[in-house]
């Protein structure tokens, strides 16, 4: 049974960050689990109309296209900024708001319930390993990782989300490991 530090993510920034969307793996197709696919086709749809980019994913089917959209949406920010902000609010309302210095515990059914589908819940309630995705407020940070389900991790200005000690929600553990989340462009 895990500890009650288990599966948090501590918000260290200045700013609200906006995690987690939740999956089995960087491969889950969004439709299958998520229940607002609609709002997030829609805000696809709009960067694919402005961006002429290279790196943007051919189809939007899996959460690592939704990644990918968002990392370039962030990028895109100061050139189309209401397409890029059009694909990073979709994600926010698809996703659970951590506010500056506050933590939550991602893997409960209300928090995945907030924005996963029935079976997509109880899919994830059962996962020992999970994918995340963090989204900085302003939409400027975007990362996404691989983690044992039972790990905490604490998003920090520096451009890091550092997994926490064992048995800790707030102290880094930078050790047992380290995501980059620089910022991508905009501003």
């Amino acid at each position: 049974m895990a500890g009650d530090s288990a599966g948090h993510i501590a918000n260290a920034t200045n700013d609200d960050i906006f995690t987690v969307m939740v999956s089995l793996n960087p491969n889950w197709e969004i439709a299958d689990f998520t229940t607002n696919v609609n709002l997030l086709f829609a805000a696809i749809k709009e960067i694919k109309q402005v961006a002429n980019d290279e790196d943007l994913p051919n189809t939007f089917v899996t959460i690592r296209d939704l990644y990918e959209f968002t990392k370039i949406s962030a990028k895109l920010l100061s050139i189309y900024p209401e397409p890029a902000l059009a694909v990073i609010n979709a994600f926010k309302k698809n996703s659970i708001r951590i506010s500056s210095g506050q933590y939550k515990q991602v893997k409960t059914r209300d928090a995945l319930g907030s924005y996963l589908n029935k079976s997509g819940t109880e899919y994830l309630l059962k996962a020992n390993t999970v994918s995340l995705m963090v989204v900085s407020g302003d939409g400027q940070r975007v990362a996404m990782y691989n983690t044992n389900s039972e790990y905490s991790w604490i998003a920090a200005d520096n451009g890091e989300i550092v997994r926490a000690k064992d048995g800790s929600i707030g102290q880094q553990g930078p050790q047992a490991g380290v995501v980059d989340w620089s910022t991508m462009g905009g501003n």
